[in-house]
């Protein structure tokens, strides 16, 4: 008999753990700042007059999100970014920046990183994270010198959260649906803009005490357009990304994300095809500040 209550009380607690559910409402704490930090670690390869050339970069960049109002039906945050730094070697070059080094700052690549680093914006979000309202709606893009063009182009993806999401899509912080989901549970989001077509499945891989966890796997194609010596470049890549999100789940704020994404495709310039791949590693990890 005890043997069978035992096994009743393990299906049981197996059950309801199963079958948990879970939303997608923040819970934001007012005056509370989260720090943003973005690591990537890139590798381009491109094919130009029969001979590869590599790109290596690893980049940093930190934001950060003021909480300066939270209700029940809206939160408004703050947005400034903090510091942003990278080495690169591509070339025969090899290059450093960091922000907070007043000797970079005062070099050739200080005055846009001087802008960018004094650029903010307001947004308000709904209890599920998507936008509202922005102030302003939209950021004045930096000059920058054309000799920083790979440079800015291979950093896009720590740097891409500087500019405010559109009205009515998902910030930073929305990543589950609109509806309860439990483990197993899959979701997909699209975008289709001038610059990236993509389409990404999610998988809610894990609920436990304190996390929850999601798989997720993405198909896009980027175009990026730039200048090089006077010409017009435009690189098309099509990629693959895999990855993983952390929520806490006491709150359903992002903890921690890392994603792999290899690509191909090719760079126009001056009516010829150049071919480039690339794999990017990106880890994402935010933690309340104060």
């Amino acid at each position: 008999m005890k043997q069978i209550t035992a096994l009743f009380c393990l299906l049981f607690s197996f059950t309801l753990v199963s079958g948990q559910k879970v939303n997608g409402k923040l819970l934001f704490t007012q005056g509370q700042t989260l720090g943003i930090t973005m690591n990537l670690k890139t590798n381009i390869a491109q094919q130009a007059m029969g001979q590869a050339i590599d790109f290596d970069l690893t980049g940093s960049a930190d934001h950060q999100y003021k909480i300066t109002n939270a209700t029940d039906d809206n939160t408004t945050l703050r947005h400034t970014i903090i510091q942003v730094g990278f080495t690169f070697d591509g070339m025969g070059q090899k290059r450093a920046f960091d922000s907070k080094n007043e000797k970079d700052m005062n070099g050739q690549f200080g005055k846009p990183m001087k802008e960018l680093l004094s650029k903010s914006f307001d947004m308000i979000v709904d209890p599920g994270g998507k936008v509202l309202l922005l102030m302003p709606e939209k950021l004045e893009n930096v000059e920058v010198d054309e000799r920083m063009a790979i440079i800015t182009n291979m950093l896009r993806d720590v740097m891409n959260i500087m500019h405010p999401p559109q009205k009515g899509k998902a910030s930073f912080f929305k990543v589950l649906p609109d509806v309860e989901v439990g483990k197993g549970d899959k979701w997909s989001d699209t975008l289709n803009s001038e610059a990236v077509k993509s389409i990404t499945d999610y998988t809610l891989a894990d609920i436990n005490d304190s996390t929850i966890v999601i798989d997720l796997l993405s198909n896009s194609v980027t175009t990026t357009k730039a200048e090089m010596m006077g010409n017009e470049t435009v690189t098309t890549m099509n990629n693959k990304t895999s990855g993983k999100i952390i929520l806490n789940r006491s709150n359903g704020i992002i903890r921690e994300k890392t994603t792999t994404t290899e690509s191909n495709g090719s760079t126009a310039v001056m009516g010829s095809s150049l071919p480039v791949t690339s794999k990017t590693t990106i880890t994402i990890l935010v933690k309340p500040l104060f």
